[in-house]
């Protein structure tokens, strides 16, 4: 990964650490194959939950990665911002 990308994800789990984990259940699928790996959903994302990665299966060889899923509140900032439509959050019922 490139330089800009560890900053991105030194920047999320600096959000994640200020968090507790999320009281509702939210399923986060990504599609790799989509992602361009332009960070944007990880520098938006309020709680840190995602972070970018390395991917062999991707052309541009980073993508994003759901690191800590029991952390997403379900806010779909990530799936609205994403240009390339690889990002889906879907709601689910309160933890109990």
């Amino acid at each position: 990964m490139e330089k800009h990308e560890i900053n991105a994800n030194k920047e999320a789990l600096n959000k994640r650490s200020k968090k507790k984990p999320s009281t509702k259940n939210n399923i986060i699928k990504t599609v790799p194959e989509y992602c361009k790996g332009c960070g944007l959903c990880v520098d938006i994302c309020p709680t840190g939950t995602l972070l970018l990665g390395d991917a062999i299966e991707n052309k541009f060889g980073v993508s994003i990665v759901v690191d800590a899923p029991d952390y997403c509140i379900g806010c779909k900032m990530c799936e609205m911002r994403c240009p390339d439509f690889a990002i889906f959050v879907n709601y689910e019922k309160e933890k109990v």
